[in-house]
């Protein structure tokens, strides 16, 4: 067993992995999607990926397991922390636009720039919703502050850290059973026949 293929293996499936995880929850493609349990998925591409990297020797390994396990918590994690960043600077580049204005044609521009002034100057109240952080959020099911840990997370991401684990160590070799001679030894297992 390797290491370096090992963790070669691991960080490619682990990369793909987190960025599977990133498009889906912060809707870069489409609508944003709360996948908590996206951290199963996360391990299986660690440890199909460590798989791959380790096609020629995957006899058991708790070594290779063990490094699989870990490199899946810590792209678990790191997905959580990717996310929450680009959720933070989207919600800032929507704050810092200035709010458009419909004009009338009835409306002078000095009558416009004057309600562009007083919206500008009203204060901006955050809701709990939009100090959500989408990394602990909850199942999608209600609103969380950052304060609270979502138990469901802690759970996807210790089956992912399993799963990888399992993917990572291998099954071993399969066992050769010994053949069996059907005649016992010479005294052993016969009845005892004095005649003979």
């Amino acid at each position: 067993m390797g290491v370096g293929p090992t963790l070669l293996g691991g960080i490619v499936g682990a990369a793909v992995g987190v960025g599977l995880h990133t498009l889906l929850e912060t809707g870069l493609l489409g609508k944003p999607i709360e996948a908590s349990w996206f951290a199963i998925i996360i391990g299986l591409l660690t440890g199909v990926g460590v798989r791959q990297a380790n096609r020629q020797h995957m006899e058991r390994s708790y070594l290779r397991g063990a490094i699989s396990g870990i490199v899946a918590l810590a792209a678990i994690y790191g997905s959580t922390v990717v996310i929450a960043e680009i959720m933070k600077k989207r919600d800032v580049s929507i704050a810092a636009k200035p709010p458009t204005i419909a004009v009338d044609d009835e409306t002078t521009g000095d009558e416009a720039a004057d309600g562009a002034e007083a919206t500008a100057e009203e204060p901006v109240e955050e809701t709990t919703e939009e100090a959500t952080n989408p990394a602990l959020a909850g199942m999608g099911t209600m609103p969380t502050r950052t304060s609270d840990l979502n138990p469901w997370q802690f759970v996807w991401m210790a089956i992912g850290a399993l799963v990888a684990y399992e993917l990572g160590r291998g099954a071993g070799a399969p066992k050769t059973a010994e053949p069996v001679d059907a005649m016992p030894p010479e005294g052993l297992g016969r009845a005892t026949d004095p005649s003979e």
